[in-house]
């Protein structure tokens, strides 16, 4: 996608007052999740938005987003509520295992008014929440059961800013994350 001009500095890179390095897993744990990362796009995430927003979607940058160049980005231009929610349907996890679900985000509120809170969720149980500010890339999540069998379960990772200063503010996601005994 390309980027509207007013929009190249702001999604170029996060902010970069903190960075978080992915850390080195000590065993190899499988993604159930497809496209975690945005590399082939949007599908198969379904966005859904509440509130004004200028500019959201998955974009490419040489500093690219926490790994890899792609990354979903959205700038909302509103002063009040507004909320993006990213899900992923049909994922495929055995009845009574115990899975992390996370995603990394970034976050940047001019003049640092109000904060994003972000949560994300395994099947309405919430995985973790984080409040952040005018952040460089943080980890959001945490592990939870899951019951029920088959390709039944849904990720859904949810930003929401209950305000923001005159210039809006925006938030990073990628790599978002459900593996099974890490």
């Amino acid at each position: 996608m390309a980027l509207p001009s007013t929009a190249l500095d702001l999604v170029d890179s996060p902010p970069s007052l903190v960075v978080r390095k992915l850390h080195t897993l000590s065993k190899r744990c499988d993604n159930k999740l497809q496209n975690p990362s945005f590399e082939s796009g949007e599908s198969p995430w379904l966005a859904m938005v509440s509130g004004s927003w200028s500019t959201r979607g998955v974009y490419t940058s040489s500093g690219g987003g926490h790994h890899g160049s792609n990354f979903y980005y959205g700038q909302s231009n509103s002063t009040i509520d507004s909320t993006l929610t990213l899900s992923q349907s049909e994922i495929n996890i055995p009845n009574g295992a115990t899975v992390e679900c996370a995603a990394w985000i970034a976050s940047r509120r001019p003049g640092n008014v109000g904060s994003s809170r972000v949560e994300v969720f395994l099947d309405g149980q919430s995985c973790g929440t984080e409040y952040l500010g005018t952040t460089g890339w943080t980890k959001v999540g945490g592990k939870v059961g899951v019951s029920g069998d088959g390709a039944v379960h849904t990720l859904a990772v949810v930003v929401v800013s209950d305000e923001a200063g005159e210039e809006g503010w925006a938030v990073w996601v990628d790599d978002l994350w459900v593996g099974i005994g890490c």
